[in-house]
């Protein structure tokens, strides 16, 4: 049997690689894949993090979620109403609806595998070699989607040794985790690995029966909300089919069986003879005890398979990438945050996406390129019944669904000009083609309609061209210097949640965004430091943009028009001294709209907000006057760690903490009045011990999250009568026992 030693003092997180720490105050280079080939981190023209795999072990990372802190300018929380969803927000890009017609602004890939959706987009990062967060535009090699940028989760190869290891876990909550891997080599040429890992974990509110308390009131739906049910796993083979072949399949499952985190009511506003039975429901303090009627699934089945032939001759590299995943979820939600039956929505997703991508790679002295063609196709439906009664409204049943393709062809091409060796330019396109398809159809049962209007599909085609160019300077062996103009593109979207079959078949049109960037990479001679800063200024022309319209109980997608954000990032790593390691990234944005054509409304909350001269349902430029989403003009992260020799093996301790500006989640002040997240610091700990016991390698990590048990908002919806808002979680401690093989 073999031990593959994973020291814990080696994992100092943060600079732009958030590298690992092998020897005593040095940081380790790291290589990344970032523009489909190997580079150092240094030499890639692009703001970009590379979270490694001693970092995330070390850390105990296990969702995507827990990589946003980690990284300036990015945040990943949970959808609203959907822990199995993802919120991304990278440099003020995000699409915060989870809609599965909508397109997110940051695309996530695994494996170099698109993931589509942002519903169930969310999975256990069970067996990981690094994340790679690519900051700013990447219409060029990563195509549609990446406005804010890309994430790109890499799998572990699996060794050709012999190896494993076994985790268990346990908590507060009762909590129980449980993690096997395993690498087992078939021969000399097959290499395979399996990992499988299983949590649970009580809930974070108590669901309370009333029924028998208070009249009206509904027994209670679930024992509690936001606790944890979840399994993963993967199963990896590296074959070397030849001297020259090479072929990677890697399969991955998650599925959750668990609740949703609890919405509790922050605000209401009295009605007489409507609101009586849910005065005094409402508290700006987070609950631990609360009562629901109509909540009990949150609910997700992922899997996927991909397949990497890679052919590799002297001269080039061909490399073949095909995937396909399926995802099936289900959500039950109460969002009136009572026992009464007045706000209750429920959502069924079937969900399929197949991708194939050639890319032709070749290196040379003063000349490297990559080329490739693209293809994707994806098709989905949503059965998502309404169930409102607050609003007066009777059950709707609702379907809609899309079936879409697109394809592109793309290059880039490093130049070093043999005049100017410490110099390379980068130039790239990328032209795309989509074809989008989307239907829906509703009916009212109560009324013995199945079927009030079965919309006629509808249909847009789109085509796009995104260029990039990038300058590399190599100031010395320590410092570089970079700066870079491109594109990004997301196609125009169909609002298949409107009831109005006019808004169904006319759809907002595409976004665009030129982003120009500079930054820097410095590497000290001694490699005790790197320091990494970026600025860079993002023009958008059509902003997609959802908001929640509150007097028809629905979502409203438009184009804001134009904006401009501009915004910094610093990532600091330094080795103080042989055991003690200081660590620091920040991000700043400023986020402005040039032009944002918006309805004025009358609101519960404003009675006529609209300004002198602009009449309800006109429609004005409400630039000065709408936020941004879930852009926060500062965010940093810092860290320090402390190792030590004890009892024969290594003591680490870990403290983080994460600083949040205030933000809003919606764009307008009819929603942000009342829904706005206030600023919040989340400071986590961690003490691990490795070593020998009993001549077995293990490792002991004891950890606490929110140590502080900071009370902040996670998102929440505003229905005019009522506010209804999602907390993060409370202090939570926990202990896990490694042992390696």
């Amino acid at each position: 049997m073999n031990f593959k030693k994973h020291s814990l003092y080696s994992a100092v997180t943060l600079s732009l690689s958030l590298t690992a720490l092998p020897t005593w105050a040095q940081l380790e280079e790291v290589i990344v894949t970032a523009q489909k080939k190997e580079q150092s981190l240094a030499d890639v023209p692009v703001s970009i993090t590379a979270i490694t795999r001693d970092t995330i072990e070390a850390l105990g990372i296990a969702s995507a979620q827990d990589i946003g802190a980690l990284t300036p300018n990015l945040q990943i929380s949970d959808s609203p109403g959907n822990a199995n969803g993802l919120t991304i927000n990278m440099r003020g890009s995000v699409t915060i609806n989870p809609a599965l017609t909508l397109e997110p602004t940051v695309g996530v890939y695994l494996d170099g595998v698109y993931i589509g959706k942002n519903t169930g987009g969310i999975f256990d990062v069970v067996d990981l070699e690094r994340v790679e967060v690519l900051r700013g535009p990447q219409g060029t090699l990563y195509g549609k989607n990446t406005l804010g940028g890309a994430v790109n989760f890499v799998s572990r190869k699996p060794s050709e040794e012999l190896s494993g290891d076994v985790r268990i876990g346990g908590g507060e909550l009762s909590r129980q985790a449980f993690r096997v891997r395993a690498d087992v080599p078939l021969s000399d040429n097959i290499r395979t690995s399996f990992a499988y890992s299983q949590e649970t974990r009580d809930g974070i509110v108590d669901n309370i029966d009333f029924s028998g308390q208070i009249a009206g009131a509904n027994p209670p739906s679930t024992k509690d909300f936001g606790n944890i049910d979840k399994k993963s796993m993967r199963i990896a083979i590296d074959a070397d089919l030849s001297d020259s072949l090479n072929a990677f399949y890697n399969y991955d499952s998650f599925e959750t069986d668990q609740n949703p985190r609890f919405f509790q009511m922050t605000r209401i506003v009295p009605v007489p003879g409507l609101t009586d039975g849910i005065i005094g429901w409402d508290s700006p303090n987070r609950f631990d005890q609360g009562s629901l009627d109509g909540a009990g699934g949150d609910d997700v089945e992922v899997s996927g398979h991909s397949l990497t032939l890679t052919y590799t001759t002297d001269e080039f590299t061909v490399k073949s990438i095909t995937g396909s995943r399926s995802i099936e979820s289900y959500d039950m939600l109460d969002w009136d945050a009572t026992p009464f039956h007045l706000l209750q929505t429920s959502r069924d997703v079937d969900y399929d996406s197949f991708s194939q991508e050639f890319q032709f790679l070749r290196d040379g002295e003063n000349l490297s390129y990559v080329a490739g063609f693209y293809y994707f196709e994806e098709e989905g439906s949503v059965i998502n019944p309404l169930d409102l009664p607050l609003y007066g409204s009777p059950l709707l049943d609702v379907v809609y669904g899309l079936d879409n393709q697109s394809w592109a062809i793309f290059a880039q091409v490093d130049y070093v000009p043999a005049s100017m060796q410490d110099l390379t330019i980068t130039l790239g396109a990328r032209y795309s083609e989509e074809d989008k398809n989307v239907f829906r159809s509703f009916g009212i049962p109560a009324f013995g309609l199945t079927i009030l209007d079965n919309f006629k599909p509808a249909e847009a085609s789109y085509d796009n061209f995104s260029p990039s160019i990038a300058l590399n300077y190599s100031v010395s062996d320590e410092l570089n210097v970079y700066a870079r103009v491109a594109r990004g593109w997301k196609a125009g979207v169909f609002n298949a949640e409107s009831n109005n079959p006019v808004i169904l078949a006319d759809p907002i049109d595409e976004e665009l965004v030129t982003s120009y960037e500079a930054g820097f990479k410095f590497r000290s001679a001694s490699g005790n430091l790197t320091l990494n800063g970026a600025v860079f200024m993002n023009d958008i022309e059509d902003m997609q943009i959802s908001r929640f319209n509150q007097a028809e109980a629905g979502s409203v997608f438009t184009n804001a028009g134009a904006a401009t954000i501009t915004g910094a990032e610093l990532e600091l790593a330094f080795a103080l001294s042989e055991g003690t390691t200081l660590g620091l990234n920040v991000g700043m944005l400023d986020a402005e709209y040039d032009e944002y054509l918006d309805e004025c409304r009358l609101d519960a909350n404003f009675g006529n907000p609209c300004p002198a001269g602009v009449a309800p349902g006109d429609v004005y430029d409400a630039k000065n006057v709408n936020s941004f989403p879930y852009t926060p003009e500062l965010t940093y992260n810092a860290f320090l760690q402390h190792g030590m020799a004890l009892a024969g093996g290594m003591l680490t301790a870990r403290l983080d903490y994460a600083y949040t500006d205030d933000f809003a989640i919606f764009p307008d002040p009819y929603n942000v009045v009342n829904t706005r997240i206030d600023s919040y610091g989340l400071l986590n700990a961690r003490l691990d011990w490795e070593g020998e016991i009993a001549s077995q390698n293990v490792r002991v990590g004891i950890w606490s999250k929110n140590l502080t048990d900071e009370e902040y908002r996670m998102n929440g919806i505003e229905w005019g009568l009522l506010t209804t808002m999602q907390y993060g979680d409370p202090e939570l401690w926990g202990i896990d026992l490694t042992v390696y093989f």
